[in-house]
This record gives C-alpha cells, structure tokens and sequence, in this order.
C-alpha cells in the first residue's frame, strides 16, 4: 500500500507542476485541468494511506468514496476537500468539452486548492 500512496502522490505532484507551468503561460484549460487531476491523484493516495485497495477509480466514485469515509466518517479531511474534488472536476468538464472553457480566475482557484489538498495529504499521510 505504501507503493501505491507514493506513486499517487508523485502523479499528484506532477500534475501539479503541469497545471503551475500552464498558469504561467496563460493556459487556463490546461491549468484547470491538471489541477483537477493532482487533486485527483492525491485523493488515490489519501485513500491508499487508510487501506483501499482499489488503484482504479471512477471521478465520481472517488470522489464519494472520499467524501463519505475521509470526511464524514473519519473526519480526516475538511469538508471544503469534497467541495473542490467536485468543482475540479466540473471545471475540467468545462475545460475539456465546453466552449466557454475555464476563466483565468477559476483556474488560479482550482491551482490554490490543488496546492493545499497536496499539501495536507502528504501531512497526514507522513504522520
């Protein structure tokens, strides 16, 4: 289990490099997106670190398996985690199939959460 919460968090890492370096360049579609999905990738770890097993996850189960069990039921995390699991994902949606893409203000939000939420897996999970 140990792999698999290391590996999630180097992906989640990565994809955070990304999201910064799309910022930087005023690439906001990219920028949400690859926030979104470091986010994603540290919830993978999140979850391996309490003992799921599953490697493979759906956006909409993950983010109910995390919510319900990280949140609600442990109170590991802040509710405000399960609120941006699902605007990420909403706009990354909007990113990836939507005309109006994602605005330069929520893609700087959607990087400011996936800082944080990196942030406070690794914490815990270093405990």
């Amino acid at each position: 289990m140990v792999k698999v919460v290391a590996v999630a968090l180097e992906r989640a890492k990565e994809f955070l490099a990304v999201a910064e370096v799309a910022l930087e360049r005023e690439c906001y579609n990219g920028c949400a997106s690859n926030a979104y999905y470091a986010m994603f990738w540290a919830a993978i770890a999140a979850l391996a670190h309490q003992g799921f097993k599953q490697t493979e996850w759906s956006h909409g189960g993950l983010r109910e398996t995390f919510s319900r069990e990280l949140i609600v039921k442990r109170h590991i995390y802040p509710p405000k985690f399960g609120e941006w699991l699902k605007d990420g994902y909403n706009l990354r949606t909007n990113a990836h199939y939507r005309l109006q893409g994602a605005s330069a203000k929520g893609s700087r939000r959607m990087l400011e959460h996936a800082r944080e939420f990196i942030t406070k897996v690794e914490e815990v999970v270093k405990r």
